[in-house]
């Protein structure tokens, strides 16, 4: 219990008050004794003065106590209503419109009056945003809304629930979220990991889909996930996300053309009742230089989902080989397996140093390495060389004075990757919090010391969704399902805020989770890549296929690909130009940031670039220095025009050119709301999947029934009471007035 005061003057004022009424109090009692009145009527007259003189000095500060307490209370549970236009959409040429059908289905279930009746129940229609309804308007709602958007009706929702509940009475973790929609999302951030920060888990609803042969059979190509930049030879995979509707069973083929080229085919068929496939395609590039390629299927027709054009994409194949350097301090089966991987791939050219001793060193590098050093380096521009390093079980107090910085320099200023794998040398990096900085988990003293195993492990579903353990075939999930066990790993604490944990432990966790194997995250304009065990090598050991590359060569092929930085140089001189998304809407205002480094000062550099549209014509772009930045040139122009943008950039520094480089990117026409008019069940499914909800089968009541109890968790609450009231105050101070003006009168000395 905590009392706070609430003061209507300054304290210094109601202090001088006071002392003023006392010196007056005291004066006064001080006369009546001269005068020789009773001493006893002077007391009683002083207790009488003494309590007007505190009321009124309480009336001044108005107190307030404050307590807390704990109740028990269930968490909240959304129910939101998509009220967009593709809602009234009647499948199959029926009377019953998407919403009419699944708010019939909500009362002969008895799940909109189960819901009603609860506390803690919120109702929302949404569109582009959400607003409060009551049940009873869920009637009367009309599907008139231009567009849908999970995420931030999501947001919007949370923020209103959020809002009523008062200082008093905070919000509840770990509430529920019934997501009545067709699954036709026009939101650009992902409604699923919306809903993971916030905490929620959604249950999804669909309304019930039209009878099988109601429209034409089609392939659509609704997202491929492509690298912005590929190696020259190296393999390289794209995932294709291909939805069907009203398609017969049969054998379909992926093709992916080059230009007019076919370069790679993927075989692979839908399953029945399925709607929506992931399909991976792989293949090695033989030409360096800004290429373009088509998805198209053999056997059906294939486009973009309406208002897109997914099926084309254009990709930057780069000649130079990524240098990586790899320091250790023995020669660990780890190092022995990763070394392999480096020496059969041609994308890569290895430097490794292994200690032997205090400061010597034994250097391993193959010969047609770009980056030649002499010795261990020791300095930042000896390192500079490197695109991506690596860093095993090594003691940093062997590495040279200032070699820390150096590396923080290059991955957070010059975009370099790193690699941190961890080992018995953890410990030693513990104490170094520039290098503690760049990883994309918090480490603590316990994590030094490694949890034994066999550990299972698994891929988490951010990790599928990334290029990272992308597979080669078209299932990854299948593909990494049957993990060996790792023979230890080393517990970190967590993941950092914007990281994304990668793999992670399936039966060992902390308070956290569970324990993470592998994560990732940006810092800076590099990338930093963390490996919590020294026995990966495992999945090479141990790997369930025998065909084909294991999964230890595919992770680790993938995550050089990944982090491998986007660069394009001349000379000595790095040019960098990246626009702020890869996919712009009509319209919409295209910002682009350049960024020019060198070895050496360039005077007067400037950045002159143009911009060739889809129609063939070109634009010259205004790149103007940044005020701020060193090195830092931006430029922005409208997207008036659909279809793949070039822009062909170059510095200039005394009148000469120094380096260049071309970029593309889309603009796409903007998804109106009836683009995705079929019901995208799969897409409903995912979300519940990814956020611990359930997909609601209408024939399985076991699939909603949960939704009507609740688990409730304790919450503490913070309850005040205020020690003063304006009017009792008065009136008390008025009675204590009155009674000393009737003493007084009393007394005959009034």
């Amino acid at each position: 219990m905590t009392i706070h005061w609430m003061p209507v003057l300054p304290l210094w004022v109601i202090g001088l008050m006071t002392f003023g009424l006392l010196a007056l109090l005291a004066h006064g009692s001080f006369v009546l004794a001269r005068k020789r009145l009773p001493s006893r009527w002077i007391t009683i007259l002083g207790i009488l003065r003494v309590a007007i003189i505190v009321v009124f000095v309480v009336c001044l500060l108005q107190p307030v106590v404050s307590r807390q307490r704990t109740v028990q209370e269930g968490p909240p549970m959304f129910v939101m209503v998509d009220a967009s236009r593709s809602m009234g959409v009647k499948d199959g040429g029926g009377a019953t419109s998407r919403l009419d059908d699944v708010r019939q289905w909500l009362d002969s279930s008895g799940l909109r009056s189960s819901l009603a009746s609860r506390a803690n129940v919120y109702w929302f229609a949404f569109d582009g945003h959400a607003r409060t309804v009551a049940p009873s308007e869920v009637a009367s709602l009309e599907p008139n809304g231009s567009t849908t958007r999970y995420a931030e009706s999501l947001n919007d929702a949370w923020e209103q629930y959020r809002q009523q509940r008062s200082e008093e009475s905070p919000a509840v973790p770990g509430g529920r979220v019934l997501l009545v929609s067709d699954g036709n999302d026009s939101d650009a951030r992902d409604a699923a990991e919306v809903a993971r920060q916030l905490g929620l888990a959604v249950d999804t609803l669909a309304p019930a889909a039209a009878a099988a042969g109601a429209s034409q059979g089609r392939v659509s190509v609704a997202q491929v996930q492509a690298p912005r930049r590929v190696l020259l030879g190296a393999e390289s995979r794209f995932s294709v996300s291909l939805r069907q509707q009203g398609l017969a069973q049969k054998p379909l083929q992926l093709q992916l053309k080059e230009g007019e080229k076919l370069v790679a085919t993927q075989p692979f068929n839908f399953a029945a009742n399925q709607e929506e496939k992931l399909v991976t395609v792989a293949f090695r590039p033989e030409e360096t230089g800004l290429k373009e390629y088509t998805i198209a299927i053999d056997g059906a027709p294939v486009a973009g989902e309406k208002g897109t054009d997914a099926s084309h994409f254009s990709v930057q194949v780069v000649g130079p080989r990524n240098e990586v350097l790899f320091l250790e301090d023995s020669w660990r089966w780890e190092f022995k397996f990763l070394r392999r991987v480096f020496e059969d791939d041609p994308s890569f050219a290895l430097t490794a140093f292994l200690s032997r001793g205090e400061t010597a060193f034994v250097q391993l590098a193959e010969p047609d390495r770009r980056t030649q050093v002499n010795g261990f380096p020791q300095s930042r521009s000896e390192l500079a060389g490197f695109d991506t390093l690596v860093l095993g079980s090594a003691e940093p107090r062997r590495w040279p004075r200032g070699f820390v910085p150096a590396l923080r320099q290059l991955v957070e200023e010059d975009g370099k990757s790193l690699i941190v794998i961890a080992g018995p040398s953890l410990r030693q990096m513990i104490d170094q919090p520039e290098l503690l900085e760049l990883l994309p988990v918090e480490l603590s003293r316990e994590s030094a010391s490694p949890t034994a195993g066999p550990v299972q492990v698994r891929v988490t579903n951010e990790g599928l969704a990334s290029q990272v353990f992308a597979a080669p075939g078209s299932a990854p999930a299948a593909f990494w399902s049957s993990l060996p066990p790792v023979d230890q790993i080393y517990p970190v604490l967590r993941k950092k805020p914007a990281a994304t944990a990668l793999a992670e432990a399936t039966q060992v966790a902390n308070p956290y989770g569970n324990l993470i194997l592998v994560a990732e995250h940006t810092v800076g304009r590099g990338r930093v890549l963390f490996v919590a065990t020294d026995t990966l090598w495992k999945w090479q050991m141990l790997a369930s296929t025998t065909e084909g590359p294991t999964q230890y060569q595919v992770f680790w092929q993938q995550a050089l690909r990944t982090l491998a930085p986007i660069r394009q140089s001349t000379g000595n001189v790095n040019l960098n130009v990246q626009p702020d998304r890869t996919r712009y809407e009509l319209g919409q205002t295209v910002g682009l940031r350049a960024e020019v480094s060198a070895g050496r000062a360039l005077p007067k550099a400037r950045v002159q670039a143009q911009v060739t549209l889809p129609d063939g014509k070109q634009l010259p772009l205004d790149f103007a220095p940044s005020a701020t930045e060193p090195g830092i040139y931006t430029a922005k122009f409208d997207a008036a025009l659909s279809g793949q943008h070039k822009v062909a950039a170059t510095v200039v520094a005394e009148d000469k050119p120094a380096a260049d480089v071309l970029v593309a990117f889309d603009v796409i026409e903007p998804a109106g709301e009836m683009a995705g008019e079929r019901i995208n069940e799969a897409n409903l499914a995912r979300i519940a999947r990814d956020t611990g909800g359930h997909h609601i089968d209408r024939a399985d009541p076991a699939t909603w029934k949960a939704l009507e109890s609740l688990q409730k968790v304790p919450v503490t609450r913070l309850q005040t009471t205020d020690l003063w009231n304006d009017y009792a105050l008065l009136i008390l101070l008025s009675a204590l007035l009155g009674a000393d003006w009737l003493l007084r009168l009393l007394r005959g000395f009034a």
